[in-house]
């Protein structure tokens, strides 16, 4: 016959475990949220510090490749505002032969000429336009390689807060599952628990430790692969409590027009579009093929005679020119088309987006309360074990549904702070380092 009072303090014992058990997930589930607020404004709080992010951007392979070409276009430009025509010299010695009746003579002759070509009017300008077009194009592309650079540095933290979210819970559910087993197997030593009972609260301990060390494996992974894209963020760590997810304070529709507008590979189509367009002009205007003028000056019959001339000389445009031309004017009307194409993309990619935003928040508050609901029903469980109405395997089980549903809460908090995070970015609201155009 059981002692009553022996009953009574081991019920305690086991619900004073289960109560602690849901305090851990509400507090996880919960977010801590004391202390943990979003700071002032739309910057996440779960993000790294702006100076730091600038940093680790402008450290980015991809923006110094960007950055060269630049420097390229720049140099482009100089090369066309120039002209593709130089002085040419050309010089010529030949000595003549003459036979006049029975006598033979020789004479040493020599000339040289300076000769340029010269581009028809109109031409010039084109080119000094195109070469300012190209400059504007490579200048956007620089934004846009650094815009994609916060792009995945935004999605690789976010993998690796949601796998630390899931690392500590994890490590949570591990600790309590060995003190459990612990108190069982105490108190089978005291003939209140059966073998059964013992080996399947053992069971629980190890597969909670192997879960718990896979999840911090892939924490550290996620960790690993952060810091060697981005290396200049070493040293910077997640917040120990992630903020609760909220809607931006903007109209979410004007951040998604203001995204549109902004978007770098919207203008780099619409820069190369307007390059295209203006190489087309340029492969028109070159049907007229540009003249050549140079002056000369030689001299014949040992210098008993010295000329000093003029000349012009024009090519006569062909087939060549021609298909040049229509060649220019189909990429143009290419690239115009794949302005369309991009804008109809980026419409769809920022619809996906906005409905994510809309409906982050509240897809979290409902798992989070779903979470908390089988967390209590997994405390109803234990009582009624300790009361001898259910087994230990219903606790179990109970215990591992609770868990899943607070992960599952977990993962939708990090992916609704991320979808708010990612409008911000495309609209141009963090990490901003670009002038607007």
């Amino acid at each position: 016959m059981r002692d009553p009072g022996t009953s009574r303090e081991r019920g305690r014992a086991v619900v004073s475990r289960v109560v602690l058990h849901v305090l851990f997930v509400v507090a996880v589930l919960g977010g801590a949220s004391c202390g943990a607020r979003a700071a002032s404004g739309d910057y996440p709080a779960e993000l790294p510090p702006p100076a730091r992010v600038q940093a680790a951007i402008a450290d980015a392979p991809e923006a110094h490749e960007a950055a060269s070409l630049v420097e390229a276009a720049q140099a482009e430009r100089r090369r066309l505002a120039a002209g593709p025509h130089e002085w040419t010299t050309n010089a010529q010695v030949q000595r003549r032969r003459v036979h006049e009746t029975m006598a033979s003579e020789r004479f040493n002759e020599w000339s040289v000429a300076l000769e340029r070509g010269i581009r028809l009017p109109g031409k010039a300008e084109i080119d000094r336009r195109l070469g300012a077009q190209q400059i504007v194009e490579a200048e956007i592309a620089l934004a846009d390689a650094r815009h994609e650079s916060s792009r995945r540095l935004l999605s690789r933290w976010y993998a690796l807060l949601r796998e630390r979210e899931s690392a500590q819970l994890l490590s949570r559910q591990a600790e309590l599952a060995s003190r459990e087993a612990q108190a069982v197997s105490r108190r089978r030593q005291l003939g209140d628990a059966s073998r059964l009972d013992e080996m399947q609260a053992g069971a629980e301990a190890e597969q909670a430790e192997a879960a718990r060390r896979v999840a911090a494996d892939l924490a550290e992974r996620a960790r690993v692969a952060l810091l060697r894209e981005f290396p200049l963020l070493q040293g910077v760590e997640p917040p120990q409590a992630l903020p609760d997810p909220s809607e931006p304070v903007e109209d979410l529709g004007s951040l998604a027009r203001e995204a549109l507008e902004q978007d770098h590979g919207l203008r780099i189509a619409q820069a190369a579009a307007q390059v295209a367009q203006t190489e087309a002009r340029r492969a028109l205007a070159d049907r007229r093929p540009d003249p050549t003028v140079g002056v000369q000056y030689g001299t014949e019959r040992n210098a008993d005679e010295r000329i000093l001339g003029v000349f012009v000389s024009v090519p006569f445009g062909g087939e060549a020119r021609r298909a040049a031309a229509d060649a220019s004017l189909a990429r143009a009307s290419a690239l115009e088309r794949r302005v369309e194409a991009r804008r109809r993309q980026l419409d769809a990619q920022l619809a996906e987006l906005l409905a994510a935003v809309r409906s982050g928040v509240a897809r979290w508050q409902s798992a989070q309360r779903g979470a908390e609901l089988q967390a209590q029903a997994a405390e109803r469980i234990a009582r009624a074990h300790e009361l001898g109405e259910t087994d230990l395997a219903e606790v179990l089980r109970a215990r591992r549904l609770a868990l899943e549903a607070a992960l599952r809460a977990a993962n939708m908090r990090v992916d609704a702070l991320e979808s708010r995070a990612r409008l911000l970015l495309d609209a141009h609201r963090l990490w901003d380092f670009e002038p607007r155009p």
